[in-house]
């Protein structure tokens, strides 16, 4: 990257993450040469005349922040505040442009080393959301079983996964009492949602399991503000996990996982109320 200004001037520097250091050339131009650059563009968006050229970020790239539709603290936190997962919609398509907007929400989250690993499935062919309950529902059924299994937990326990087993164990009727509904024809699963959202990426990723699931919050962040229901599908990820039925359904590379899905659809009822949550345990140092 190179920059017309000097270096008195340079607090592209000063923000770089990985110290960029400068190299004086000619007068007036100097380059900026960060060590490891991950092309985060930090250097780009403080630069105060616009003077940074930068290859990976190529004319009509970089924009201005528009200030006035930047949300107030006070929006941020009722936004927080009064988000609901949905688990009740109707029949109502949620228009293509909306789960865009979504998606674009969700590719702006931060990543590891910005390395931007998330990708996106959009299911909305109501035979495959079916399978993919019928699919999960078959996953928990089985859990169900190895748990109740003294000699399976056990194994499971020398394995590593002790305390995951122990965390499981009260949520073994749960997982039978959804297997049994879906089976019934009730779906815990989805809860009727018209759509659904994959996250995945290369299971080598940096970090590719907490950015699949930055991208998710994101998502959810702009459902509420399209008016969009959702719920984090946690079943079908804890499927997902162990299984890889759901991933073929869906040809999703086996270099890859799906780290996170998310429910969604138009929802049958808006909620008028938000609800107290216990107070925060804060330890300070």
């Amino acid at each position: 990257m190179s920059c017309a200004r000097s270096t008195a001037s340079a607090i592209c520097v000063l923000v770089c993450p990985f110290t960029a250091s400068i190299r004086q050339n000619d007068a007036p131009i100097l380059e900026v040469e960060p060590a490891g650059c991950i092309s985060c563009g930090h250097c780009a968006a403080i630069c105060p005349s616009g003077a940074l050229t930068f290859a990976d970020f190529p004319e009509g790239t970089i924009h201005l922040i528009n200030l006035d539709l930047q949300p107030s603290a006070e929006h941020i936190l009722e936004l927080l505040r009064t988000r609901r997962s949905t688990r009740a919609f109707t029949d109502t398509p949620v228009e293509r442009d909306l789960i865009e907007q979504m998606i674009e929400g969700a590719r702006f989250a931060p990543s590891a080393h910005n390395v931007q690993s998330t990708e996106f499935v959009v299911v909305e062919n109501k035979a495959t959301l079916h399978k993919i309950t019928e699919l999960t529902a078959e996953y928990l059924a089985k859990l169900s079983k190895q748990l109740r299994n003294p000699l399976i937990r056990g194994i499971l326990s020398v394995a590593g996964a002790r305390d995951q087993v122990s965390a499981a164990l009260p949520m073994i009727s749960n997982f039978e009492g959804v297997a049994t509904g879906v089976r019934s024809g009730h779906d815990e699963v989805l809860f009727g949602a018209s759509y659904l959202l994959l996250f995945h990426a290369r299971r080598s990723g940096l970090s590719a399991d907490v950015n699949a699931n930055l991208a998710l919050h994101n998502a959810a962040l702009m459902c509420e503000g399209l008016g969009v229901g959702c719920f984090y599908a946690g079943y079908v990820t804890a499927a997902c996990d162990r299984d890889t039925r759901i991933q073929k359904l869906l040809q999703i590379p086996d270099s890859h996982k799906i780290y996170a899905a998310l429910a969604f659809g138009d929802p049958k009822y808006r909620f008028k109320q938000w609800m107290e949550r216990n107070p925060p345990k804060i330890t300070w140092i």
